[in-house]
């Protein structure tokens, strides 16, 4: 992957980091940003997901490429 790409990928993934970040805010001032709700659980699981895939694609780049 060249560092365009990364970049594309890396701005998607803090796009949709962002709209949880929103959701979740939202939540908390209704008093549902907690286990019992679906939509909470799924988003912090998408979370999850995104920030380990960032973390590995930034791992990629940083990795010297013969």
């Amino acid at each position: 992957m060249d560092y365009e790409h990364y970049c594309r990928f890396i701005s998607a993934i803090n796009e949709q980091l962002q709209a949880i970040a929103d959701m979740t805010a939202a939540q908390a001032l209704t008093g549902r940003a907690d286990a019992s709700n679906p939509g909470f659980v799924n988003a912090m699981n998408a979370h999850q997901r995104l920030t380990e895939l960032s973390a590995k694609l930034t791992a990629q780049m940083l990795t010297p490429q013969d």
